[in-house]
Protein backbone atom coordinates (compact mmCIF):
# COMPACT_ATOMS: atom_id res chain seq x y z
CA UNK A 1 0.00 0.00 0.00
CA UNK A 2 1.43 3.39 -0.97
CA UNK A 3 2.11 5.96 1.72
CA UNK A 4 -0.42 8.35 0.14
CA UNK A 5 -3.18 5.72 0.28
CA UNK A 6 -2.20 4.77 3.82
CA UNK A 7 -2.59 8.39 4.91
CA UNK A 8 -6.18 8.39 3.69
CA UNK A 9 -7.03 6.07 6.55
CA UNK A 10 -5.84 8.72 8.99
CA UNK A 11 -8.78 10.98 8.14
CA UNK A 12 -10.79 9.10 10.76
CA UNK A 13 -9.99 7.03 13.82
CA UNK A 14 -11.47 5.15 16.76
CA UNK A 15 -11.12 6.86 20.14
CA UNK A 16 -11.43 5.28 23.56
CA UNK A 17 -12.70 7.83 26.06
CA UNK A 18 -10.80 7.24 29.29
CA UNK A 19 -10.92 8.32 32.88
CA UNK A 20 -7.55 7.28 34.16
CA UNK A 21 -7.08 3.63 33.13
CA UNK A 22 -10.82 3.02 32.75
CA UNK A 23 -12.41 3.11 29.28
CA UNK A 24 -15.76 4.93 29.60
CA UNK A 25 -16.88 4.71 25.99
CA UNK A 26 -15.71 4.39 22.40
CA UNK A 27 -16.40 6.95 19.68
CA UNK A 28 -15.29 7.47 16.09
CA UNK A 29 -13.94 10.79 14.92
CA UNK A 30 -13.29 12.11 11.43
CA UNK A 31 -12.39 15.37 9.73
CA UNK A 32 -15.47 17.37 8.72
CA UNK A 33 -16.29 18.30 5.14
CA UNK A 34 -16.68 21.74 3.59
CA UNK A 35 -20.34 22.07 4.61
CA UNK A 36 -19.69 21.47 8.30
CA UNK A 37 -16.55 23.62 8.08
CA UNK A 38 -18.60 26.60 6.86
CA UNK A 39 -21.30 25.89 9.44
CA UNK A 40 -18.62 25.93 12.14
CA UNK A 41 -17.51 29.37 10.97
CA UNK A 42 -21.07 30.72 11.17
CA UNK A 43 -21.56 29.29 14.67
CA UNK A 44 -18.20 30.71 15.79
CA UNK A 45 -19.12 34.17 14.50
CA UNK A 46 -22.37 34.03 16.48
CA UNK A 47 -20.49 32.99 19.63
CA UNK A 48 -17.94 35.78 19.30
CA UNK A 49 -20.71 38.33 18.59
CA UNK A 50 -22.63 37.20 21.68
CA UNK A 51 -19.53 37.62 23.82
CA UNK A 52 -18.76 41.03 22.28
CA UNK A 53 -22.22 42.30 23.22
CA UNK A 54 -21.81 41.00 26.78
CA UNK A 55 -18.35 42.54 27.18
CA UNK A 56 -19.65 45.94 26.11
CA UNK A 57 -22.45 45.87 28.69
CA UNK A 58 -21.24 47.10 32.08
CA UNK A 59 -24.07 45.23 33.77
CA UNK A 60 -22.97 41.75 32.72
CA UNK A 61 -20.91 39.15 34.55
CA UNK A 62 -18.53 39.02 31.57
CA UNK A 63 -17.79 42.74 31.80
CA UNK A 64 -17.30 42.59 35.55
CA UNK A 65 -14.94 39.61 35.25
CA UNK A 66 -12.84 41.35 32.62
CA UNK A 67 -12.82 44.97 33.74
CA UNK A 68 -13.50 45.10 37.48
CA UNK A 69 -9.99 46.48 38.06
CA UNK A 70 -10.07 48.93 35.14
CA UNK A 71 -9.86 52.11 37.24
CA UNK A 72 -7.02 50.79 39.38
CA UNK A 73 -4.68 50.05 36.45
CA UNK A 74 -1.79 52.43 35.89
CA UNK A 75 -1.15 54.15 32.57
CA UNK A 76 1.72 51.75 31.83
CA UNK A 77 -0.45 48.74 32.65
CA UNK A 78 -3.22 50.00 30.40
CA UNK A 79 -0.84 50.59 27.50
CA UNK A 80 0.69 47.16 27.99
CA UNK A 81 -2.82 45.70 27.88
CA UNK A 82 -3.58 47.55 24.66
CA UNK A 83 -0.49 46.26 22.88
CA UNK A 84 -0.99 42.73 24.21
CA UNK A 85 -4.58 42.67 22.99
CA UNK A 86 -3.50 43.91 19.57
CA UNK A 87 -0.99 41.09 19.04
CA UNK A 88 -3.37 39.22 16.66
CA UNK A 89 -3.46 42.36 14.48
CA UNK A 90 0.34 42.61 14.48
CA UNK A 91 0.55 38.93 13.59
CA UNK A 92 -1.78 39.43 10.62
CA UNK A 93 0.37 42.35 9.48
CA UNK A 94 3.48 40.21 9.81
CA UNK A 95 2.01 37.37 7.76
CA UNK A 96 1.14 39.80 4.97
CA UNK A 97 4.43 41.70 5.12
CA UNK A 98 6.82 38.76 5.34
CA UNK A 99 6.45 36.39 2.38
CA UNK A 100 7.03 32.76 3.23
CA UNK A 101 10.02 31.14 1.55
CA UNK A 102 9.25 28.11 -0.55
CA UNK A 103 11.52 25.10 -0.41
CA UNK A 104 12.38 23.88 -3.94
CA UNK A 105 10.45 20.74 -4.83
CA UNK A 106 12.23 17.43 -4.66
CA UNK A 107 12.90 15.73 -8.00
CA UNK A 108 11.17 12.49 -8.92
CA UNK A 109 12.69 9.52 -7.10
CA UNK A 110 14.95 11.65 -4.86
CA UNK A 111 17.96 10.10 -3.24
CA UNK A 112 18.16 9.67 0.51
CA UNK A 113 20.61 12.56 0.77
CA UNK A 114 18.30 14.84 -1.21
CA UNK A 115 15.44 13.98 1.13
CA UNK A 116 17.65 14.66 4.16
CA UNK A 117 18.70 18.02 2.76
CA UNK A 118 15.08 18.88 1.94
CA UNK A 119 13.91 18.25 5.51
CA UNK A 120 16.86 20.21 6.91
CA UNK A 121 16.12 23.18 4.66
CA UNK A 122 12.42 23.00 5.54
CA UNK A 123 13.23 23.14 9.26
CA UNK A 124 15.60 26.08 8.67
CA UNK A 125 12.94 28.02 6.77
CA UNK A 126 10.37 27.39 9.53
CA UNK A 127 12.80 28.55 12.22
CA UNK A 128 13.76 31.68 10.27
CA UNK A 129 10.13 32.57 9.63
CA UNK A 130 9.13 32.09 13.26
CA UNK A 131 11.97 34.38 14.33
CA UNK A 132 11.07 37.01 11.73
CA UNK A 133 7.40 36.98 12.75
CA UNK A 134 8.29 37.33 16.44
CA UNK A 135 10.63 40.26 15.75
CA UNK A 136 8.00 41.99 13.60
CA UNK A 137 5.32 41.61 16.29
CA UNK A 138 7.62 42.88 19.05
CA UNK A 139 8.63 45.87 16.94
CA UNK A 140 5.02 46.79 16.16
CA UNK A 141 4.10 46.48 19.83
CA UNK A 142 6.91 48.84 20.82
CA UNK A 143 5.94 51.33 18.11
CA UNK A 144 2.33 51.25 19.31
CA UNK A 145 3.38 51.75 22.93
CA UNK A 146 5.41 54.83 22.04
CA UNK A 147 2.60 56.18 19.89
CA UNK A 148 0.08 55.99 22.73
CA UNK A 149 2.50 57.49 25.25
CA UNK A 150 3.34 60.42 22.97
CA UNK A 151 -0.05 61.16 21.42
CA UNK A 152 -2.64 60.37 24.12
CA UNK A 153 -2.52 62.15 27.46
CA UNK A 154 -6.13 61.58 28.55
CA UNK A 155 -6.20 58.47 30.76
CA UNK A 156 -9.87 57.88 29.90
CA UNK A 157 -8.97 57.59 26.22
CA UNK A 158 -6.34 55.01 27.08
CA UNK A 159 -8.89 53.10 29.15
CA UNK A 160 -11.20 53.07 26.13
CA UNK A 161 -8.38 51.67 23.99
CA UNK A 162 -7.68 49.06 26.65
CA UNK A 163 -11.31 47.93 26.81
CA UNK A 164 -11.58 47.76 23.00
CA UNK A 165 -8.33 45.80 22.79
CA UNK A 166 -9.33 43.29 25.46
CA UNK A 167 -12.79 42.85 23.91
CA UNK A 168 -11.28 42.13 20.50
CA UNK A 169 -8.76 39.69 21.96
CA UNK A 170 -11.37 37.77 23.97
CA UNK A 171 -13.75 37.63 21.01
CA UNK A 172 -10.95 36.35 18.78
CA UNK A 173 -10.21 33.62 21.32
CA UNK A 174 -13.92 32.75 21.55
CA UNK A 175 -14.19 32.53 17.76
CA UNK A 176 -11.19 30.19 17.60
CA UNK A 177 -12.54 28.02 20.42
CA UNK A 178 -16.05 27.71 18.98
CA UNK A 179 -14.78 27.18 15.44
CA UNK A 180 -12.57 24.28 16.48
CA UNK A 181 -15.02 22.71 18.91
CA UNK A 182 -17.98 22.84 16.53
CA UNK A 183 -15.95 20.91 13.98
CA UNK A 184 -15.17 18.29 16.62
CA UNK A 185 -18.86 18.11 17.59
CA UNK A 186 -19.82 17.48 13.95
CA UNK A 187 -16.96 15.03 13.46
CA UNK A 188 -17.58 12.74 16.45
CA UNK A 189 -19.82 9.67 16.01
CA UNK A 190 -21.01 6.67 17.97
CA UNK A 191 -20.51 4.25 15.06
CA UNK A 192 -17.76 3.51 12.56
CA UNK A 193 -20.17 4.14 9.66
CA UNK A 194 -20.39 7.78 10.78
CA UNK A 195 -24.19 7.84 10.91
CA UNK A 196 -25.01 8.78 14.52
CA UNK A 197 -23.45 11.84 16.12
CA UNK A 198 -22.06 11.28 19.60
CA UNK A 199 -23.70 14.46 20.90
CA UNK A 200 -27.30 15.59 20.40
CA UNK A 201 -26.31 19.25 20.12
CA UNK A 202 -23.35 21.61 20.20
CA UNK A 203 -24.63 22.83 23.57
CA UNK A 204 -24.32 19.29 24.94
CA UNK A 205 -20.77 19.01 23.61
CA UNK A 206 -19.93 22.49 24.94
CA UNK A 207 -21.06 21.51 28.42
CA UNK A 208 -19.29 18.15 28.65
CA UNK A 209 -16.41 17.47 31.04
CA UNK A 210 -13.08 19.13 30.15
CA UNK A 211 -11.31 15.74 30.35
CA UNK A 212 -13.58 14.41 27.60
CA UNK A 213 -13.23 17.52 25.46
CA UNK A 214 -9.46 17.47 25.71
CA UNK A 215 -9.25 13.86 24.50
CA UNK A 216 -11.44 14.63 21.48
CA UNK A 217 -9.58 17.86 20.69
CA UNK A 218 -6.23 16.05 20.79
CA UNK A 219 -7.55 13.29 18.51
CA UNK A 220 -8.97 15.79 16.03
CA UNK A 221 -5.75 17.80 15.89
CA UNK A 222 -3.88 14.56 15.12
CA UNK A 223 -6.22 13.95 12.19
CA UNK A 224 -5.73 17.51 10.95
CA UNK A 225 -1.96 17.07 11.00
CA UNK A 226 -2.32 13.84 9.05
CA UNK A 227 -4.45 15.71 6.53
CA UNK A 228 -1.74 18.33 6.11
CA UNK A 229 0.79 15.56 5.47
CA UNK A 230 -1.45 14.17 2.76
CA UNK A 231 -1.46 17.53 0.97
CA UNK A 232 2.31 17.40 0.86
Amino acid sequence: MSSKIAKLFRWHKKIEIRMGDKVLDTVYIRLVGDGDFQEAKIIALKCSKKLRIALRDKGTVDYEASFSDLNSLTKDELIMGVTFGEIPDYRDEALLSLPEKVVPELPDNPSLEQQEDYETKLDEFKTERAKALTEFIEKRGEERRKQIEEEITDIEKIRELYVASVVNMKCSEEFTRAFREYQIFKGTYMDNKFKTLAFDSFEEFDGCAPQLKNQLITAYITLELSGEELKN
